[in-house]
C-alpha cells in the first residue's frame, strides 16, 4: 500500500476521534463528515467497495442532518 493511502486512513481515524470529542452536535457531524470523506478516499485506494459504500452513506446522513440543523437554526419562532 502506498503512503498516500495510509495517510488517508490515518487522517480518517484522527478526524473520527476528534469528532467524538465534540459535545456540539453540529461540530460532531462536521468532523465525522470529514472523517467519512477520508474513509471514502481510503476505500478507493484499497478498492474496498464495502468501505466506500458505508462512507458515502455516512456522508449523505451527515449532510442531511447538518442541513436540517441549519434550517432549524434559521427558523424564527412564532410569538
Amino acid at each position: 500500500m502506498n503512503w498516500v493511502a495510509e495517510t488517508m486512513g490515518y487522517l480518517a481515524i484522527v478526524a473520527g476521534f476528534y469528532a467524538i470529542s465534540k459535545k456540539d452536535m453540529a461540530k460532531f457531524r462536521v468532523w465525522h463528515l470529514i472523517s467519512s470523506v477520508f474513509y471514502t478516499l481510503y476505500g478507493f485506494f484499497l478498492m474496498s467497495f464495502p468501505l466506500i459504500i458505508a462512507s458515502v452513506v455516512f456522508c449523505v446522513i451527515h449532510v442531511y442532518h447538518l442541513r436540517k440543523l441549519r434550517l432549524e437554526k434559521v427558523k424564527i419562532p412564532n410569538p
